[in-house]
């Protein structure tokens, strides 16, 4: 009896002893199992909405070809000096497998090997139907989201569409306007043609009369020179006639020709003074030949010029009727002087007037060459925008085309899949646990290796049979490295491509939304550059090839201090405003009530503090790449949720980070 007792005694104690335990380790037991969170409190500050993102820097110079695998040259298909285009084959390649995809396959077979050995001594692992079953969770509730949108789709689709029609529309203006501009220009080089081949008529009224006006007038001065000279040739001749008429023609003669010879020493001198006096008649000067003998020759000559012209004089006299004919003959001279100076008066008039005209057309042409090239920027940046818009449509259109029906119907059949990969999943749980290893092993390390091998393998393998060395950027190729039946080893240089461009380019991704408040010609800010001055200024906005639907890629110029292969950080867009709350984007959340927060709430409890995450609604007021400002329901000091090892909703407990 006393032995019984004893045992019961025993029990008791021990049994009070697990529950004591149990109690005071329970908190400690409880929070290994639960959410694992980061948070941060709700504090107020200054948020620029801006882009932000980085680039290498590239230089539009020279750029080497490499290959990056070990192969034999088949053909080369360009030579030194060619001009190249981005995408061009450079080289062909033999259809072979390389020594890379040997290496490949060797390790691919090395980590089956491994993965198979381990597949042995462990149990199964539900991880992969686990995340596929959550997989198809998610989908179900991105497609019902997506049903709830058609109506916003269809909306969208149609504001996509008249926004293309709105820019085709100013493409078309603008278009129309180049085209008129081009029938400007032709005008003014249609009167610049009619001045040349003296089509006077073409030039309009008021031009043609005054040029009309100016032929007159010169046309009527020449015709009273030559009036005048005939006079003074016919005086001349009576003057002749008065006396001996060979010896007053001798003696003429003698003045005339030492004219000439004057005349032509006065050439000499002025050639000599221009350094094109070519004396031998080979066209080079003749340097033995000076302007101070030339001079000496000239002085000489008018010396007897004067001698000749008073023995002319003298023969003259003889005349009954010198005196009177010399007289008449100066005053004809004089008059014949003044009709050389109307002459010479009428043709600069003339030339003024042509000139003006010349200098009006070239003018107004110049000016419509500007407003030609203004309108030529306006239709680039339209048939940019364009493109942008034309993506948008294109986007709008595929999300707007699916029916009611149709997205009723996937979701059923996607519940039905849904349903039957529980049913596996719990059916395999149920056969695992039967058969099930103690000692499994994790071999999730082992299977991504099979994995990588099985990438690395697919890659060499889909390039060993028509591959190709294509030109990464278009100019001209400085030099080729190898020759067909040559073996290019793996990362060797193969070619050498001078880029036609000059200066430098680097490229950003942002999303299609960071796009739209941005243009070619912003210029961006370059943060953190310390070495120099520099200057990045947009030059294209394009889709993304990678995901056209949602991103866009930035391509910037970029002129200073900058060198091929640096990476610069920039920002683009408004100046920093000051906001009341601002919280990581991470801990923004959404469903079909809007965007939330989930702060966490302590609760006090027998066995300490419990953390709760309770939900805020929130409306995001600004954006920018990691935080945003927003407004809701915050009494101030509120701790949100930016991070947490597991999916949780609100009511959820927490556990803190490192409590």
């Amino acid at each position: 009896m006393n032995k019984k007792r004893e045992w019961v005694k025993n029990a008791a104690i021990i049994f009070l002893i697990i529950m004591l335990l149990l109690t005071f380790f329970s908190n400690t037991i409880m929070n290994y199992s639960l959410p694992e969170v980061a948070a941060q409190y709700v504090n107020g500050g200054t948020l620029s909405e801006q882009i932000r993102g980085s680039g290498t820097i590239e230089a539009n110079q020279t750029y080497e070809v490499k290959i990056d695998e070990t192969r034999t040259i088949a053909s080369v298909e360009v030579k030194v000096g060619d001009e190249v285009v981005k995408g061009q084959t450079l080289f062909k390649l033999e259809d072979s497998e390389s020594a890379e995809l040997e290496t490949a396959e060797k390790n691919l077979r090395a980590a089956k090997k491994a993965y198979d050995e381990a597949l042995l001594t462990v149990g199964v692992d539900f991880r992969s139907d686990e995340l596929d079953i959550a997989k198809q969770e998610e989908d179900i509730e991105d497609m019902k989201d997506e049903m709830s949108k058609l109506s916003v789709y269809q909306d969208e689709y149609e504001n996509a569409k008249k926004k293309v029609g709105e820019i085709e529309d100013e493409i078309k203006a603008l278009e129309k306007e180049s085209r008129d501009l081009e029938k400007e220009t032709k005008q003014y080089d249609d009167i610049l043609a009619a001045v040349e081949a003296k089509d006077y008529e073409s030039l309009g009224k008021d031009n043609y009369d005054k040029i009309v006006a100016a032929q007159t007038k010169l046309e009527n001065a020449e015709k009273a020179k030559e009036k005048t000279e005939e006079k003074v040739k016919e005086y001349e001749s009576e003057i002749s006639a008065g006396g001996n008429a060979e010896s007053i023609s001798a003696a003429r003669q003698a003045v005339e020709n030492k004219k000439l010879e004057i005349s032509d020493t006065t050439r000499k001198i002025n050639e000599i003074a221009m350094g094109v006096y070519d004396d031998g008649g080979d066209g080079s000067t003749d340097p033995s030949v000076t302007v101070s003998e030339l001079q000496s020759t000239l002085n000489q000559q008018s010396l007897d010029l004067k001698f000749l012209q008073e023995a002319y004089d003298r023969e003259l006299a003889k005349s009954s009727t010198y005196e009177r004919n010399k007289q008449l003959l100066n005053s004809e001279k004089n008059l014949l002087e003044q009709n050389e100076k109307k002459c010479d008066n009428a043709q600069k008039q003339l030339d003024k007037i042509l000139a003006e005209v010349k200098k009006s057309a070239k003018d107004g042409s110049s000016e419509i060459a500007d407003k030609i090239a203004e309108v030529n920027y306006k239709l680039d940046d339209a048939k940019s925008r364009l493109e942008d818009a034309q993506a948008e449509e294109a986007e709008a259109k595929s999300k707007a085309d699916i029916s009611p029906e149709e997205q009723e119907s996937k979701i059923r059949e996607a519940e039905n899949n849904l349903e039957k990969s529980k049913i596996a999943l719990s059916q395999k749980r149920e056969e695992a646990a039967i058969s099930a290893s103690k000692d499994a092993l994790n071999i999730q390390d082992l299977l991504s290796s099979v994995e990588d091998a099985e990438k690395e393998v697919e890659k060499y393998r889909s390039r060993s049979v028509g591959a190709e060395i294509t030109a990464s950027v278009g100019g001209r190729v400085t030099s080729l490295a190898y020759s067909a039946g040559e073996e290019a080893a793996m990362d060797s240089v193969v070619a050498s491509i001078e880029m036609t461009e000059k200066g430098y380019t680097l490229e950003m991704t942002v999303t299609a939304e960071q796009a739209r408040k941005v243009k070619a010609g912003d210029e961006a800010e370059i943060q953190y550059f310390y070495y120099g001055d520099a200057k990045a200024v947009l030059d294209s906005i394009t889709p993304d090839k990678a995901n056209p639907a949602q991103n866009k890629i930035l391509k910037f110029s970029v002129t200073g201090d900058v060198t091929p292969g640096q990476t610069l950080q920039l920002a683009m867009g408004t100046k920093g405003q000051r906001y009341d709350y601002i919280i990581p984007n991470s801990s923004i959340r959404e469903d079909t009530n809007g965007k939330f927060v989930l702060a966490v709430k302590s609760k006090s409890s027998p066995l300490g503090n419990r953390y709760i995450a309770e939900r805020v609604n929130v409306e995001v007021l600004a954006s920018d790449g990691t935080q945003s400002a927003v407004s809701g329901d915050f009494l101030g000091g509120e701790f949100i949720i930016s991070t947490s090892t597991k999916p949780i909703e609100s009511g959820d407990q927490v556990r803190l980070i490192n409590e």
